[in-house]
């Protein structure tokens, strides 16, 4: 029996087994790991997309792969509507398992890929799911679909090499981080190989460009400002609501909990162990008065199946889903988000993209919040309430939430004027495709 397979068999995951795995799918050691090969890389990498960007000038009808894992990381609604409307563009989702690395339950990630199909039909989006039906075995679009551009949702090597920027650098690549970047991770933000590779890097604010300019390989030559298309829906006034939360026999004030993914490893700021019987004492405490919604991260629950079991982890979630006044969210969360009161959470994403609701939101402390966050993401996190115990929590719900005394309000509401709304006047999709054309047409 092989090494890798000794390891999936025992169920053993660590950083530096990680980290083995995917040095052995991806042959790239010498290539990333000394400093002028990998300036020369990058410089011909970015050499040879262009040439293929240029090459579809004058194309009549461009294919567009969207390569998709989970739906939490679908940023790009607006992208790919305005790619549906025009006869130029035929858009697709590409729908690839997470993650082939990691060891996490291949049942899961099953039902993960069920999910994002069904995410995808639920907005009539034309999806594929690329296996082989006879083998199983995962194909290589490149030769099946021959997309012209390819927008990437994760820039992690977490995915077959044949789904990796690698594979595509002779076209036009697109990438747009899956949460809005507010944490002091620059090599993940701004210095992974996928991200240097990139045709195109769009980036939520000015801010976050000197950041790559400061921090990537590529100097931020490859990124481009347009706004966050993750949270373009808050600033759209023909988005028609859709009530996701559950009913009640009267009316009750509406809060999200949402707990993130890092309960372990070296880099953790998930406080789901600290507080998760305690938010479920608070949901049976306040049921005459609160609805909670439960939206964990979505890699939260493979990393409890490892650590608690699958009955453990199963039956936590479905308290989340039998209690009265409660419901359990995994998926796409504007329409919950828009329809809450407030929010609680420990997750770095949502420290800025709750802040379009401009609504009442406790920050749940691990660690602190300058070891955390970049400068942005500091500022963010200055517009909420902060919390680490029972008692702090409680304080929100009782006199922020249902009290209505919230002296942080008018806060929110410039921050939001001065670093959320629309981009030089326009919103981030129409930034992103207008980037687009320039860049085919060679401007």
């Amino acid at each position: 029996m092989s090494l890798l397979a000794t390891l999936k068999k025992r169920n053993v995951e660590s950083p530096l087994i990680y980290e083995f795995r995917i040095l052995f799918h991806y042959p790239d050691v010498i290539r990333t790991h000394v400093p002028f090969l990998y300036h020369w890389w990058i410089k011909w990498a970015r050499k040879r997309t262009l040439r293929g960007t240029r090459k579809l000038q004058g194309k009549e009808r461009l294919e567009v792969a969207f390569i998709l894992a989970v739906p939490g990381m679908w940023k790009l609604d607006y992208v790919f509507k305005a790619m549906q409307e025009s006869e130029r563009y035929h858009p697709y989702i590409v729908i690839i398992p997470y993650t082939v690395f990691k060891n996490y339950s291949e049942e899961e990630n099953e039902k993960t890929i069920r999910r994002t199909a069904e995410f995808a039909e639920e907005r009539g989006f034309e999806y594929v799911i690329p296996r082989d039906e006879k083998t199983g075995k995962w194909v290589d679009i490149k030769k099946t679909l021959n997309p012209d551009i390819v927008f990437f949702t994760c820039p992690y090597k977490d995915m077959e090499r044949k789904y990796h920027a690698y594979h595509f650098v002779d076209r036009l690549t697109c990438y747009v981080s899956y949460g809005f970047t507010s944490m002091k991770l620059f090599k993940n933000n701004f210095d992974k190989l996928a991200i240097n590779m990139a045709g195109c890097y769009f980036l939520e604010t000015p801010i976050h460009k000197r950041f790559a300019e400061q921090y990537s390989h590529a100097k931020g030559r490859n990124c481009y400002v347009t706004g966050y298309p993750g949270c373009e829906v808050y600033l759209r006034d023909d988005y028609t609501l859709k009530d996701v939360w559950r009913k009640q026999d009267v009316a009750k004030k509406r809060i999200i909990w949402a707990p993130h993914h890092t309960i372990d490893g070296t880099f953790t700021v998930s406080t789901f162990l600290d507080v998760c019987d305690t938010m479920l004492e608070m949901a049976e405490k306040y049921a005459d008065r609160v609805q909670f919604a439960f939206k964990p991260h979505q890699f939260l629950k493979f990393k409890l199946i490892e650590m608690w079991g699958e009955e453990r982890t199963e039956a936590y979630y479905r308290k989340w889903v039998e209690m009265p006044n409660c419901q359990l969210e995994e998926g796409d969360y504007k329409d919950l988000f828009i329809g809450s009161d407030a929010m609680m959470h420990d997750s770095c994403s949502f420290t800025t993209e709750y802040l379009y609701q401009r609504k009442p939101v406790m920050y749940l402390l691990k660690n602190n919040p300058e070891e955390v966050f970049n400068d942005f993401g500091i500022m963010s996190f200055g517009q909420h309430y902060h919390g680490r115990t029972r008692e702090e929590i409680e304080h929100f719900i009782e006199d922020v939430v249902l009290g209505g005394s919230d002296p942080m309000k008018e806060g929110r509401e410039r921050f939001f004027e001065e670093y959320l709304g629309p981009y030089k006047g326009k919103l981030p999709s129409e930034n992103i495709m207008a980037t687009i054309e320039k860049l085919i047409e060679g401007n």
